[in-house]
């Protein structure tokens, strides 16, 4: 249970702040949606760069290294945030979630690949990192508007994560050599990685500005906090009974789900009809990314460098959704931007389908039972 408890605690760690970020900036620093897109689009671009970068240097150096590291100079730099409070520093805040970007993203695929070479369930293992995540947002929601303490209960919680990975075995690992632009597994992994942008692009563009939404129709930050746990915990329970499934079907399914799922967002008007809402966004985001990570990571002997490019992918989504979003709130309000992300995720679909195609693996979407391995 040890890459489970890292799992857990790394992800409280690391998105409890997510929650934080949209309000303290537009509360404390009083900058605009737009400013604030911007922001979480920069952490997204730390983020890309890390997670490429990292995911080969784990199957090129060993996974061990590249975990301790990325958990460590997480924990620190989560810490460096309560400085730049003290000093009521917009620019010194700015700085520091760039880096935390980037320390953030160093881990995961290690993480993953580790423990795929385990021979574990990975929609199980991923069940976990969603629970952490309604931990972090409960957590995060009872800390209120004291937000120093709130980082050093995130900062507490990656040490402790850092601590149990060094007590993980790593039995002599296998290295491979990745080239510097890998352009066989993203070929080999392209609908994945294709359809996976556009979607999240939209979803991010809902994101960046979905806590100062959920205020708008009367929730408060413990309530922020609640309204993304029930996502978390509901999506740690879908999970585990994914595995059963071939890894396109899945996908598919969660992108067609992420469509109506935001559709619905922008049809509600009190925060407690969010919560009907986010079970669904639950069954969605499960079916998308478990789908995705096996999918990744059964065609591809690189499994780190796969997982990196998919985690990649998604933040390349999360630099062009909150620049996209931030924008888009400030024009035509925020169901506007829900209604646009509904569209995309009909696009992603599309872009999924024809990839399939194109590969000559359309007749999986056809075949329920998972592929063996």
């Amino acid at each position: 249970m040890r890459p489970e408890a890292i799992q857990l605690l790394s992800s409280a760690g690391t998105f409890g702040p997510i929650i934080l970020v949209p309000v303290i900036l537009a509360e404390d620093f009083g900058e605009s949606e737009a400013v604030i897109g911007l922001v979480v689009g920069i952490f997204a671009a730390a983020s890309f760069l890390s997670s490429y970068a990292c995911g080969r240097a784990a199957d090129i150096y060993g996974r061990r290294v590249v975990l301790l590291l990325g958990l460590s100079l997480s924990a620190i730099v989560t810490l460096l945030h309560i400085l730049t409070l003290w000093m009521d520093s917009l620019y010194l805040f700015v700085l520091v979630r760039v880096l935390l970007g980037f320390t953030a993203g160093m881990f995961p695929a290690a993480l993953l690949a580790y423990v795929y070479e385990a021979k574990s369930k990975m929609g199980k293992f991923s069940s976990w990192g969603a629970a952490g995540w309604g931990i972090g947002s409960l957590g995060i929601g009872m800390f209120g508007t004291l937000y120093n303490w709130a980082f050093l209960y995130c900062a507490i919680i990656l040490s402790v994560s850092f601590g149990i990975a060094l007590t993980l075995p790593f039995p002599k690992e296998k290295r491979i050599h990745v080239p510097k632009f890998p352009i066989r597994v993203i070929r080999e992994n392209a609908p994945v990685y294709a359809s996976m942008i556009v979607r999240h692009t939209g979803a991010n563009m809902i994101w960046v500005t979905y806590p100062l939404f959920l205020m708008s129709v009367g929730a408060n930050e413990a309530l922020v906090g609640a309204v993304y746990a029930v996502n978390a915990f509901s999506q740690f329970f879908i999970m585990n009974f994914l595995d059963r499934f071939d890894p396109p079907l899945l996908v598919a399914f969660g992108i067609g789900a992420s469509s109506a799922t935001f559709l619905i967002f922008a049809l509600t008007s009190h925060y407690w009809e969010i919560i009907p809402a986010q079970i669904l966004l639950a069954v969605s985001w499960s079916c998308l990314y478990v789908g995705s990570l096996r999918y990744v990571m059964d065609k591809s002997e690189e499994k780190a460098t796969a997982t990196g490019l998919l985690a990649g992918s998604m933040s390349i989504s999360g630099i062009l959704g909150p620049l996209i979003g931030g924008f888009t709130a400030a024009a035509i309000g925020f169901r506007g931007t829900m209604l646009a992300a509904s569209a995309m995720a009909v696009v992603a679909l599309v872009v999924f389908v024809y990839e399939l195609l194109r590969s000559g693996e359309i007749y999986r979407l056809t075949r329920p039972s998972r592929m063996r391995r």
